[in-house]
């Protein structure tokens, strides 16, 4: 079912929804015991044609408005749910709310985001619901799908789906993907291959000549976005590079690498976001190994409880409260026609912030 919270947050308000199983049947709420209604249902009760009841659906233009009345009242008191949504430009007035689809809101990353995005929807007059899928790809376009007819946009925040997905979500309804790349659909993403080259040259600097990359999770394009700068800066500058997978993307997703990483140590590491990053460091503190006399670790993101540890996380800094107002404006200009267009693709800079999670390389083992 859908369980939905109402949430005040920093003065203005947002509707959140966090997907779970129903006891009783499919996720949305609908019960394995209740018969799916069609569309020739509600054209038999309608007592018109199974073409006009469509055309009422994806083409309204092409029927009479009393047409498109009426089936609407036969199909809402059937409970009729369209498969076919009617593309944006069918459609005859704004439901005035945004849903924005997040992978996982235990990522504090992303309420930053929220409240960007949200503020300036507020500014004209939406709403946004937020959906937390949880890292599912299966529940985030069933969702998607499930909501497309009752919103006036989607927003994909790092999205798990297939790009082929997302772009057949956006031919019925206004989308843009944040932190992704999806060809043909506007996206807001983050572009740190100079923070991230930053870094390594520091780590560089203080000896550090091989590092290990903490992986994100599987499907995170911005997870091949960080390991392909890092390892196109390394191999400018002459650092060595491994890769080391991830299980989770939070702090669990840190301790459970340690193990794997002490196999093969290196002097430093480059975690995929901060929580990783933190997650690592305790464990390695908790097993009698010191940071960053020990190993040196950097994160990506930027949140505050980097800053906040011990030691502070040096990290690769990005601001997500920018980055969900431009994921706001991409839309904002689209439905309102306010503004002008800021092009397919939006890049958000990052910026790297040296902490005392890194030190000069071990002279033992120093690579």
């Amino acid at each position: 079912m859908f369980v939905v919270f109402f949430a005040v947050s920093r003065g203005y308000a947002h509707t959140m929804v966090r997907m779970k199983d129903s006891e009783n049947g499919q996720v949305g709420g609908r019960s394995a015991r209740v018969p799916r209604v069609r569309l020739k249902d509600v054209a038999e009760a309608a007592g018109l044609s199974l073409t006009t009841v469509s055309r009422a659906f994806s083409r309204p233009g092409r029927v009479s408005e009393h047409t498109v009345r009426y089936v609407h009242e036969v199909a809402n008191r059937l409970g009729y749910i369209p498969d076919q949504i009617a593309p944006v430009e069918d459609r005859r007035t704004l439901h005035s709310v945004i849903a924005v689809l997040v992978a996982n809101l235990d990522n504090p990353v992303f309420v930053d985001m929220l409240h960007g995005l949200d503020r300036r929807f507020a500014e004209y007059g939406f709403v946004t619901s937020v959906v937390d899928f949880q890292e599912d790809p299966v529940r985030e376009m069933e969702v998607a799908e499930r909501l497309a007819p009752f919103v006036d946009a989607l927003i994909f925040a790092s999205p798990r789906t297939s790009s082929t997905s997302i772009r057949k979500i956006a031919q019925v309804v206004p989308t843009v993907a944040v932190d992704r790349v999806v060809r043909g659909v506007p996206s807001v993403v983050v572009d740190d291959r100079a923070a991230t080259a930053d870094a390594m040259e520091q780590l560089l600097r203080l000896g550090h000549g091989k590092v290990t990359y903490l992986s994100g999770p599987e499907g995170s394009w911005q997870d091949g976005y960080r390991w392909n700068s890092m390892h196109l800066a390394g191999r400018r500058i002459g650092m060595t590079m491994r890769r080391l997978p991830g299980e989770s993307f939070v702090r669990d997703g840190g301790r459970m690498a340690v193990d794997e990483f002490l196999r093969t140590p290196t002097t430093a590491l480059i975690a995929y976001d901060d929580l990783m990053a933190i997650g690592f460091m305790e464990e390695m503190r908790a097993r009698g190994y010191a940071v960053p006399e020990r190993c040196s670790v950097v994160g990506f993101d930027g949140i505050v409880q980097g800053a906040e540890c011990a030691p502070a996380l040096s990290t690769i800094a990005i601001d997500y409260h920018k980055l969900g107002e431009a994921a706001a404006n991409h839309l904002i200009t689209r439905l309102l026609h306010v503004g002008e267009s800021a092009g397919p693709i939006v890049h958000m800079p990052a910026k790297f912030i040296p902490r005392a999670s890194i030190a000069p390389a071990p002279p033992i083992l120093k690579s």
